[in-house]
């Protein structure tokens, strides 16, 4: 028994490692955040990219960008980082329930104790995807005045549509 605890535990690090990955797919992949750029990827037009200090590059062409629009960028780019974060949150949280149910079982916790443990940790993750879905409207409403304001960045402002309803939706 007490080998198998071992495995468990073992098995749990590994996830927990693995959580903590670098890299982000939004949009049925037409947003990724790798190595601290998000590319954006849609059909019929080059791939976009936005590094941290809202350049843009469409393709292998540099966008010259105005202050504002730039600043747009960043908004984006942290909108998109935000995601990111809140998912590797998530995550973490998950990988703590695990750790918890499994320290519940092995002590011998009561059904009582061990379904509070779950509650709270279900509890956090419903917050998080509260607070998930607010990130990808954030991410739409700077891809909707990007698209509206900068001519180059039109044929990206369709990825996010429709955030709020979804988010709607599973709030009921």
């Amino acid at each position: 028994m007490k080998y198998q605890g071992t495995i468990l535990l073992a098995a749990l690090c590994v996830l927990l490692g693995a959580c903590d990955m670098p890299d982000t797919t939004m949009a049925n992949g037409a947003v990724t955040l790798r190595d601290n750029v998000v590319t954006l990827h849609v059909d019929g037009a080059p791939n976009a990219i936005i590094n941290a200090k809202g350049e843009l590059q469409i393709g292998d062409k540099t966008i010259t960008t105005t202050p504002p629009e730039q600043g747009l960028l960043v908004l984006y780019y942290e909108n998109v980082a935000d995601v990111h974060d809140t998912g590797v949150e998530m995550g973490k949280v998950g990988a703590g329930m695990g750790k918890n149910a499994l320290q519940d079982k092995l002590s011998g916790k009561s059904k009582d104790e061990t379904d509070k443990d779950a509650e709270s940790g279900a509890d956090q993750l419903k917050t998080l995807g509260k607070k998930m879905c607010q990130d990808q409207i954030n991410v739409q409403n700077v891809q909707n005045q990007l698209a509206a304001q900068l001519p180059d960045f039109k044929p990206y402002g369709k990825i996010f549509n429709d955030e709020k309803k979804s988010c709607d939706k599973d709030d009921d």
